[in-house]
């Protein structure tokens, strides 16, 4: 096999912010692997927060270049595991090389990866649309660029957080998933159940820091005494695969990210983990480009909620794939992922 690292910056079109970031430009790696006159791609996106920067993933999977040159991709499960030496402390690098075999694994088989799995693409979660942290106005705006969608991801962790679901609530009826990045105390998050319940939101992601637990168990008691039964979901809580059963004491569900993972290997394993504890499985993705958001798509049928929206926020288009319209999942004629990525 050949391997191609291909480093891309995607602009975007607004500031994205975060209650622990802000972003205008997103680093990110493409891989590309060819065997065969075929070609793979995965991705992975520089997140400081986990400690994965570009550089060091560029270094390692450089690191990889002889063992690839060597080897002949026959089963992405062995050749994944044939780069752990290099890759096991790295799972942003280890994700972007996986999505890429998986793809050309696919290519390969002449058919798309959720038909090898024996998956069925009929009935699949709509995927949600992300709105960031920002002024009421500029937040307002963002809606209007996207109106009638049928799920809205609504960043939140600041002040003004109920100011801005009361403002959007007005301009839609579509339930809202709130993300809050480990943004509130438990105090905050207890005194908001009330209005946040009035106003439709049906799902609450990472509401309180990683790492407290004892404010998850207060929260937890709070919510069901007041009958609001909606999932919360875990994502900075764990880093980890040792990290989910712990949160399995505290969440309804896991928001599995495939470079936390280590790419769409382990994740399948993880998925089936995760659903053996009892627990609801969402992948809600940061921004990247149609090739990372293909490589979500085809785990579509095994989640309860998606978010692949990231080709939705960033300027520049990479390759084509899988892509949302209306939030709907449309899955192209394609092998793999279903990603073509026009570089050479």
């Amino acid at each position: 096999m050949k391997l191609r690292i291909i480093r891309v910056d995607l602009p975007l079109k607004h500031v994205f912010e975060t209650s622990r970031s802000s972003v205008s430009v997103v680093r990110t790696i493409l891989v590309e692997l060819e065997q065969d006159g075929l070609r793979g791609h995965g991705e992975a996106y520089e997140d400081r927060f986990y400690n994965a920067h570009i550089e060091e993933m560029v270094d390692l999977l450089e690191k990889c270049q002889e063992l690839v040159d060597h080897y002949a991709l026959a089963d992405p499960i062995a050749f994944w595991r044939h780069l752990q030496p290099i890759l096991q402390k790295n799972s942003f690098a280890q994700s972007a090389i996986d999505c890429a075999a998986c793809d050309l694994w696919g290519k390969m088989k002449n058919k798309p990866l959720w038909k090898i799995w024996g998956l069925s693409i009929d009935q699949v979660p709509c995927s949600s649309y992300s709105i960031g942290l920002d002024s009421l106005e500029r937040i307002a705006e963002r809606m209007a660029e996207a109106p009638d969608l049928p799920i809205y991801r609504i960043k939140l962790g600041d002040k003004n957080d109920l100011q801005i679901l009361q403002m959007l609530r007005e301009k839609t009826e579509s339930p809202f998933h709130v993300d809050v990045n480990g943004g509130w105390s438990t105090e905050t998050a207890i005194k908001r159940l009330e209005i946040l319940q009035k106003l439709g939101v049906e799902l609450i992601e990472q509401p309180l820091a990683a790492d407290n637990f004892a404010g998850m168990t207060r929260l937890k008691k709070e919510m069901k005494k007041q009958n609001y039964n909606v999932p919360v979901i875990a994502d900075e809580s764990w880093k980890t695969e040792a990290d989910i059963e712990r949160c399995a004491e505290f969440f309804d569900g896991i928001n599995i990210k495939l470079v936390k993972c280590g790419g769409l290997t382990p994740a399948r394993q993880l998925i089936a983990k995760v659903k053996q504890l009892g627990l609801k499985v969402t992948s809600a993705n940061s921004i990247e480009s149609t090739v990372g958001a293909s490589a979500i798509g085809q785990l579509a049928p095994l989640l309860d909620y998606i978010s692949i929206d990231g080709p939705l926020l960033i300027e520049k288009k990479v390759g084509n794939g899988v892509r949302t319209e209306k939030g709907k999942l449309v899955y192209p004629d394609e092998n793999g992922t279903g990603v073509r990525v026009p570089f050479r």
